[in-house]
């Protein structure tokens, strides 16, 4: 798995359980979330990704999609009771807006 969407996959499992500093890091910029909720645009969330990670570990937006889409992330995150969905269709893989939700049992 890239590093990005290791740290995604981190970001997601630390709001599952609640990580208020998590949290008010996502709100500082500009996120929507809460424990276990987090809604974002994909050129966001790259945005943010690139800026926690190295240098050496950063991608290119399209590499960041083809990496992301090739992924196995939605898999990882059932297994915790979660999956990324989309919330608002805007018919733009960039303008439709995504959401971490808890699985409902």
């Amino acid at each position: 798995m890239h590093p990005a969407l290791a740290l995604l996959l981190d970001c997601c499992q630390a709001l599952l359980a609640g990580d208020q500093v998590l949290i008010a890091r996502l709100r500082a910029a500009g996120f929507v979330c809460a424990t276990a909720a987090w809604q974002f645009r994909l050129p966001a969330l790259h945005a943010y990704l690139m800026t926690r990670l190295p240098p050496g570990e950063r991608v290119d937006y399209p590499a960041f999609l083809r990496e992301l889409y090739a992924s196995d992330l939605n898999a990882r995150l059932r297994e915790v009771g979660a999956e990324i969905v989309i919330v608002d269709n805007l018919g733009k893989v960039d303008l439709s807006t995504y959401g971490l939700i808890p699985l409902t049992t």
